[in-house]
């Protein structure tokens, strides 16, 4: 069906980083696991796995939200109407050409996207936000030369 699951609030489209990311979209959502109605997931069009319908309602409501998320995102990407799957790891299944990363806790979800070509890889993890001081002290720790170099260049256009 592809409707909103009721746990969902409105999808947020918009890039809530301190930097963009050409070539990637960023779709996210709060979400209240006390809100999961038995027919969200049918209502979303999203499948769960055997082991996730056995979960609390806190793992399903952010099972389904950042999928939620994901979908949507890749709408806006590509067009397509595509849901990832989960490898036995729990990471998603993307589709092929696509990197993308999936973030969930405290009450939001996110899922970033990408064409391959955009990048060699996406992550999103749902954290506290650095200043920029401490943001800039630890790029160089974990970006190499040329993604710092890249990321300077973006940011400067």
């Amino acid at each position: 069906m592809n409707r909103l699951p009721s746990c969902c609030a409105p999808l947020q489209h918009h890039w809530p980083l301190p930097r963009p990311l050409p070539g990637a979209v960023l779709v996210s959502c709060a979400f209240d696991p006390a809100h999961l109605a038995p027919d969200d997931f049918q209502r979303a069009g999203v499948v769960p796995s055997a082991s996730l319908q056995r979960s609390v309602a806190k793992r399903q409501a952010e099972y389904l939200a950042g999928r939620v998320c994901a979908r949507a995102a890749l709408q806006r990407l590509d067009g397509r109407d595509y849901v990832p799957g989960t490898h036995e790891d729990r990471s998603p299944i993307w589709p092929a050409g696509i990197h993308g990363s999936i973030t969930h806790g405290k009450g939001w979800a996110a899922a970033v996207v990408a064409a391959e070509g955009s990048c060699q890889g996406l992550g999103l993890d749902q954290e506290a936000l650095l200043d920029d001081e401490r943001a800039e002290r630890l790029m160089a720790e974990i970006l190499t030369p040329p993604n710092s170099n890249a990321w300077t260049v973006a940011s400067l256009a």
